[in-house]
């Protein structure tokens, strides 16, 4: 009685196997009713038995093979693997399997998306550090000419003060870029005037500016814009 109180009924598993036990017992009952010919009933009927037995123990078999080719395939990497519509026994698994595929194939394409962008930083970032420091070469080399007036000594400095500085944000600005993807940036929220911002690029792109053939417009308003 407290065997029986432990069989959780409500699993369709555990119905099945007590369906199937009273469905025996039904059928030994009627053959030992027969006498004699339910001993030669019996034969046929534990036959039958066996091979019942034997495919339901094939299917699990082969529902296993299945699901370990299945991890297997996972465990190597493989995150396009295909799965039966149905696994019998291991039908939970078989969706708890798939949601880990699914799980796997983010993390892939994350991973993927994240070495691409890894790449397409340091191509910008190079870039943006040759274009000054190949000013600051330019410049300094016009300043090797002795005959240069002072007024266009004094430009050249200018020049390559403002390239140098801005060479100094860039390299800071990658090291920022360093400490947040390992975590270490502190976030320090200050309010900025946006308005002075746009004007400092602007002026600090005015070269840039000027050489690109294209006229900017700027239209700002004249009191703070407080973000």
């Amino acid at each position: 009685v407290e065997f029986c109180g432990t069989i959780d009924f409500s699993n369709k598993g555990n119905r099945n196997f007590f369906l199937a036990v009273v469905l025996n017992f039904v059928i030994i009952a009627l053959l030992c009713c027969t006498w004699f010919v339910g001993i030669f009933l019996a034969i046929p009927y534990s036959l039958f038995l066996f091979w019942l037995l034997q495919k339901w123990w094939n299917k699990i078999r082969t529902d296993y093979v299945v699901m370990l080719s299945t991890t297997e395939e996972m465990a190597k990497g493989i995150t396009d693997v295909e799965y039966v519509a149905e696994a019998g026994i291991f039908h939970e698994l078989n969706s708890a399997l798939a949601k880990v595929k699914e799980g796997f194939h983010t993390a892939v394409q994350e991973e993927v998306k994240s070495q691409k962008m890894k790449t397409e930083l340091i191509t910008n970032v190079s870039h943006d550090l040759k274009t000054p420091l190949t000013a600051i070469i330019t410049y300094v080399d016009l300043l090797k000419n002795e005959e240069l007036s002072e007024e266009e000594r004094k430009n050249y400095i200018d020049v390559l003060d403002r390239k140098s500085s801005r060479l100094k944000n860039l390299i800071e600005d990658l090291f920022e870029i360093s400490k947040a993807t390992s975590g270490e940036l502190k976030l320090d929220k200050v309010t900025l005037d946006l308005t002075q911002l746009i004007r400092e690029v602007q002026l600090e792109l005015e070269e840039e500016i000027m050489n690109s053939g294209i006229t900017f417009k700027m239209n700002m308003p004249e009191k703070k814009a407080m973000v």
